[in-house]
């Protein structure tokens, strides 16, 4: 689309004097456009297409429109000094165009992350608070649970049908209250523990929990 304004304000220069007309300098506008919000490719192309149409108007047979009974007739070294500025003008804007977007765009990323980072650090909070709650609201239960399994034990250590189901209780509520513990610490340990997990500790952990049902 660009192209095509390009194409259209250059036919109508090339009609109306070439570079002769003040106007020529318009010819910067479609390709700073292009660099500020197109793909590099497109917008190079764009500048070179933009190159060839202001050296095709520096040839153009059509006189200035002027009052009638007068021609203004440019020299040539005048229509090279005009060249000369639209395509400086058109590079040095072009450039700075590009590099405008571009760090537009970086820093459209990088706050991007930033807003992905506190939700992630927000959703982690949460879930420490909900850790240290459910820690809280278990501790009492769970300890409850250890005393009655320690007087079970003590009632019941010469009864062997229940000696390995007491002994079984309590280790299991001893693990519980150590998980408890650990979600409590989450937060101060930080994430650094949780990045890279050795697999023989990884397959300890899953183990662990059923060794004692044989």
């Amino acid at each position: 689309l660009l192209g095509f304004d390009l194409l259209q304000l250059c036919a109508l220069l090339f009609i109306t004097g070439g570079l002769a007309n003040p106007f020529a300098a318009l010819v910067c506008v479609p390709v700073i456009i292009s660099f500020a919000s197109q793909p590099i490719r497109y917008s190079t192309a764009l500048i070179g297409f933009a190159m060839v149409c202001i050296t095709v108007l520096a040839f153009s047979p059509f006189p200035l429109p002027w009052f009638d009974g007068v021609e203004i007739n440019v020299h040539n070294v005048m229509q090279f000094g005009v060249w000369c500025s639209i395509a400086s003008t058109m590079a040095f804007a072009a450039f700075y165009a590009y590099r405008v977007s571009m760090e537009a765009s970086q820093l459209a990323d990088a706050l991007a992350a930033t807003e992905l980072v506190l939700q992630r650090e927000k959703h982690l909070s949460q879930l420490d608070g909900l850790a240290a709650a459910a820690a809280h609201e278990l501790g009492t239960p769970l300890a409850t649970i250890s005393v009655v399994a320690k007087e079970m034990e003590r009632e019941l250590k010469d009864d062997d049908r229940f000696r390995e189901d007491v002994m079984l209780l309590r280790s299991q509520s001893e693990r519980c209250r150590d998980i408890l513990r650990r979600l409590t610490t989450l937060s101060s340990e930080g994430e650094a523990h949780m990045r890279r997990l050795p697999l023989s500790s990884m397959i300890e952990e899953i183990v662990a929990p059923h060794r004692e049902f044989g």
